[in-house]
């Protein structure tokens, strides 16, 4: 049977005294940070405990959902600042009482869950708190709390001691205490009975199961305080009763050892050893809306639900009104720099120094610094893009359909040229998966919300110009088309970059976008017709479209073909000759050739052998494109002669 630790030790001390030197206790640290909605107990009783020797502190979640949230952060980071200024914390994940449900500030009971997916919540959410921890000690090191071994953490679980727990001991030794008047008479209890769908035994005697929650932590570990949300003051009153009821009613009951440790002469709980607790506020944006929310959904602190890109975002889009409270809750910067922060930040609100601050302090504390660093460099580079850099993230989207919840960086998509080309920008849209709709599209363009990248100085490292889709013709998209993208931006930070490929190299790649099945179906003969009709000629690969599907072939070269008899050994040669056979597949497939159309324009080109040869007689670009222009002639007299216009 363990027994609580002694809270005096040397590195407390100098830490308590480092504190006294600061002239500013943990509880006014806490207090001027906004952390402190209610205190249970006496605030200066708290102070001086706080201030004199190591306390044990608590904070809990119940696995209900498939991650923590933003939300969850706000109780934990009081445990942070309480370790790392030299006490004892312990983060608890609910296991059992996951399965009984909080009623707390609800009117609805919670819907049953599945046991299987009980235990992956908290298989997840023990993870998580685990690798928070890790973050959490590198990040407070970066911020000087170098003596963070004064404090001491534990996780746990209260399924190891709650689902071996004797129902009779839990009735004799708690029940016995708890009145149910004083039960009732709580809030949480009253507004479910009077104003919800009433409530269960189970939730009505979920507190006495979070008492017994804090006795063995008390008993065990030395917990003597709790910190809770707002809607959890309720619950802590409760556990606070429960703890003293049997701390001064268990010395007959097998832990009568421990009992002068907590107990004075007249067998009351000694003042210092009293379970307290305290509350956070409940955090509200300045509009009104609950912090840890967009648009009704919870961000999560899963890089699979929510990527850090996107959380990064979130909390970007921090108001002014609210930042500073924000760095204060979700930070560990001081709070003399937070105010330079802010002071820097109001000469040039558009930079938004004060959310970059944020978003790469909470990113650090959520996910490592690494990943905080490079998230910051994405979203700098989506503020003033450049197509280099836009082309240096390859996080593209294999479905084409537009989600990609998990990405980084800028949204990737492909599309085929036929979904691009003269069409209008509102289909576009909706073919990138931007847009859920056509209509979607056309509102969107509507409203002022969509923009389109244009190229700024000559090279890829200029910096993109944005423009607004308003009036835009389906024939000026060709002229959107910067090196074979386009880039959108939606709003003033989700930014879209749309490869546009060939149909036949969409296809080739099992790629999907939205319409694109449509479109195969109402022209069928654009798409099959010559596209479907090249393996016959027997060209390099057997096709145009082998070429797409094996972009690095093996062996020594080619075979031969109506297009050239020389072999290509090098992986120069077969880029060359990949991008020419790419150029005359398209200009085929634009100018509408038949089969018998195209045939007919390789036998006129009868020096074809010679394609690829320059004067030293090594194939080359200069004789690649000499060659091209003579095909391209060709194929432009059978256009003239055929009426067929350019697609």
């Amino acid at each position: 049977m363990s027994t609580r630790r002694s809270p005096q030790s040397k590195r407390f001390h100098n830490n308590a005294v480092k504190q006294q030197q600061q002239k500013k206790s943990v509880l006014t640290v806490l207090e001027e940070r906004g952390y402190i909605n209610q205190i249970a107990g006496d605030r200066n009783a708290l102070d001086r405990l706080l201030e004199s020797r190591k306390l044990g502190f608590y904070a809990g979640v119940d696995p209900t959902a498939p991650s923590l949230h933003l939300g969850h952060l706000l109780p934990f980071m009081v445990l942070f600042w309480l370790y790392h200024h030299g006490h004892r914390v312990v983060s608890l994940v609910g296991g059992a009482t996951a399965r009984v449900g909080d009623p707390s500030g609800r009117l609805t009971s919670r819907a049953k869950t599945a046991e299987s997916v009980h235990d992956t919540n908290f298989k997840t959410m023990f993870a998580q708190l685990g690798g928070l921890w890790r973050n959490v000690e590198a990040y407070g090191q970066r911020h000087g709390f170098q003596d963070s071994s004064n404090g001491t953490r534990e996780l746990l679980d209260n399924s190891s001691w709650l689902d071996t727990l004797n129902i009779l001991d839990f009735l004799k030794l708690m029940g016995n205490g708890m009145r149910l008047g004083t039960m009732l008479g709580r809030d949480t209890v009253r507004n479910k009975m009077e104003k919800g769908d009433g409530m269960s035994f189970a939730e009505f005697t979920y507190p006495l199961l979070q008492g017994w929650d804090w006795w063995h932590m008390y008993r065990h570990h030395g917990v003597q305080l709790q910190i809770g949300g707002s809607d959890q003051y309720g619950n802590i009153v409760a556990g606070m009763d429960a703890v003293k009821y049997i701390a001064q009613n268990s010395a007959s009951d097998g832990i009568g050892s421990q009992t002068a440790e907590w107990l004075d002469a007249e067998g009351k709980i000694k003042e210092d050893m009293s379970p307290m607790g305290l509350t956070v506020p409940l955090l509200t944006t300045s509009s009104g809306e609950k912090f840890g929310k967009s648009a009704g959904n919870a961000i999560w602190l899963d890089r699979s639900m929510t990527s850090a890109f996107d959380l990064y975002g979130f909390l970007l889009r921090s108001s002014d009104d609210d930042v500073e409270r924000y760095l204060k809750l979700f930070t560990f910067v001081p709070t003399d720099e937070i105010g330079k922060v802010m002071g820097e930040h109001a000469k040039d609100p558009g930079k938004r120094k004060a959310q970059h601050l944020l978003a790469s302090e909470v990113l650090e504390l959520v996910h490592g610094r690494d990943e905080a660093i490079k998230t910051r460099k994405e979203h700098e580079v989506l503020r003033a893009p450049s197509l280099a850099s836009l082309k240096r993230q390859d996080k593209t989207d294999a479905s084409g359909d537009g989600s990609n919840p998990a990405s980084s960086g800028a949204e990737r998509t492909v599309l085929p040229s036929s979904l691009v080309l003269n069409t209008p920008f509102s289909r576009i849209l909706y073919h990138a998966g931007i847009a859920s709709t056509k209509s979607e599209g056309a509102r969107m363009i509507a409203k002022g919300g969509v923009y389109i990248a244009t190229a700024g100085a000559p090279g890829e490292g200029s910096k993109l110009d944005f423009h607004q889709l308003r009036d835009q013709k389906p024939n000026e998209v060709a002229g959107y088309i910067i090196d074979g993208v386009m880039v959108f931006r939606v709003g003033k930070w989700k930014v879209r970059v749309v490869e546009v490929v060939e149909d036949v190299d969409f296809d080739s790649r099992s790629l999907h976008a939205p319409g694109w099945d449509e479109w195969k179906a109402i022209h069928p003969q654009k798409h099959l017709g010559l596209l479907h009709s090249l393996p016959s000629l027997g060209l390099a690969f057997g096709s145009p479209i082998h070429l797409f599907q094996f972009r690095r072939p093996s062996g020594s070269g080619f075979p031969a073909s109506p297009l050239s008899a020389i072999p290509l050994t090098t992986a120069q040669e077969i880029r060359q000759r990949a991008a020419f056979h790419h150029k005359l597949v398209k200009l085929a497939f634009f100018h509408d050739l038949t089969l018998i159309q195209y045939n007919d324009v390789l036998r006129k080109l009868h020096h074809v052998p010679a394609m690829g040869n320059d004067d030293d007689g090594q194939g080359s670009p200069r004789g690649f494109d000499k060659v091209f222009d003579r095909l391209s002639d060709e194929i432009g007299r059978f256009d003239i002669q055929s009426g067929s216009s350019f697609v």
